[in-house]
């Protein structure tokens, strides 16, 4: 087979693959994790039972891999935005408006799925979670620790100590949001929540 087929074959099962976890995502989030079933998943993705069963092993499977992959997404969408460039606090604001749309784009999933999963599920979700929170954690401190350098923030702060505060606040956002205790628009909690933050780190 050429490797024009073979890549043509990558790219279709790549996108029937996004395709299956989108349409489970749906069903997740409608109609719960043991109100779905994989006749669900693919009445909504279009394509035959069988079909499912080439790309997941189960509903289990497609579960942890839409997991998998909203939560490289969230890594992949917040960590850039702590280690750009700009403003020390427009960093700071960006990276918890990005925290809280992810949550309203993916509430109704996680609504159901985080309080329905079993508990190695959950324990694997918790350990993917950890390493999402080191690495935001690790880009906080980075960032801090050159603002620090520049006299952008206090020279008596503590990058490590910093980090972990930020990071910690914008999962208790997250958390918040998802329980539907933290309504209103996200840019104006961003903001509120990011100039709260900013008077404690800013230099003086």
């Amino acid at each position: 087979m050429s490797h024009s087929r073979v890549r043509k074959a990558e790219v279709v099962s790549e996108f029937r693959r996004a395709q299956l976890l989108e349409a489970a995502r749906e069903s997740f989030g409608q109609l719960g994790l043991a109100g779905t079933t994989v006749d669900d998943i693919a009445r909504r993705a279009g394509v035959a039972k069988g079909t499912v069963y080439l790309y997941f092993k189960s509903k289990a499977d497609i579960l942890e891999h839409a997991m998998l992959v909203d939560h490289t997404r969230l890594r992949d969408e917040t960590v850039p935005l702590i280690t750009g460039d700009g403003p020390l606090v427009d960093r700071l604001t960006a990276f918890l408006a990005a925290g809280l749309v992810f949550v309203d784009q993916n509430r109704g999933f996680f609504e159901h799925v985080h309080f329905e999963m079993g508990r190695d599920m959950r324990k694997r979700t918790l350990q993917q979670l950890e390493r999402i929170f080191h690495d935001q954690v690790h880009a906080w401190r980075t960032a801090l620790t050159r603002a620090r350098r520049r006299g952008e923030v206090g020279r008596d702060l503590s990058p490590a100590a910093a980090a972990q505060t930020i990071v910690a606040l914008a999962s208790g956002l997250a958390k918040q949001r998802i329980r539907g205790w933290l309504p209103g628009p996200v840019d104006r909690i961003a903001a509120t929540t990011s100039a709260t933050i900013w008077r404690g780190l800013a230099a003086r």
